[in-house]
């Protein structure tokens, strides 16, 4: 016999997993506002470098390409390392 002329395997029932109740967890006003300033210091950037890729992209003008480089990876670095060191992450209140 060949390995397709084989009987079928059953297949095993797998057990399904209870449920789990998330608990919702509050974060202070300090954290709230530490994460917006990470989304808008990191998201900006990388709107305007994808939206100035995706013009360059579709217009066929390579020169769009440029400001795509800057905005995106050169300013988010830079962003990172300002958030990095800037972050009181360590601050108790």
């Amino acid at each position: 016999m060949s390995a397709t002329m084989t009987a079928a395997m059953p297949v095993l029932a797998t057990p399904v997993p209870e449920t789990v109740a998330l608990e919702l967890v509050e974060h202070s006003p300090t954290e709230i506002a530490e994460e917006h300033r990470w989304l808008l210091s990191l998201g900006i950037p990388f709107v305007v470098s994808a939206a100035c890729f995706a013009a360059a992209i579709g217009t066929g003008w390579g020169w769009l390409i440029g400001p795509a480089l800057v905005l995106g990876p050169m300013v988010i670095i830079v962003g990172f390392i300002y958030l990095g060191l800037s972050s009181d992450t360590n601050r108790t209140e």
